[in-house]
């Protein structure tokens, strides 16, 4: 489940080419606004025309925490 101030990871959606690190700040029904913390440096200046801001689809979001638990599933 997303909540707001969630940190993501972000699959590459039609703005931006790489997948990147944001922090949720809305949820609609289905997509998030993402502030984008984290980025592929060629997603530099697509970045800084969308302010920072970016809408995913909740399909392409991922929180910390199904990251970590797929990391763990892979390890055993």
């Amino acid at each position: 489940m997303i909540r707001i101030n969630d940190i993501v990871t972000c699959q590459p959606n039609g703005n931006l080419t790489c997948a990147f690190v944001g922090r949720v700040e809305h949820i609609y029904e289905r997509t998030v606004m993402v502030t984008v913390m984290d980025h592929h440096p060629k997603d530099r200046f697509k970045v800084a025309e969308l302010m920072g801001r970016v809408i995913v689809a909740k399909s392409k979001v991922k929180t910390q925490a199904q990251t970590a638990s797929k990391l763990k599933v892979a390890e055993a």
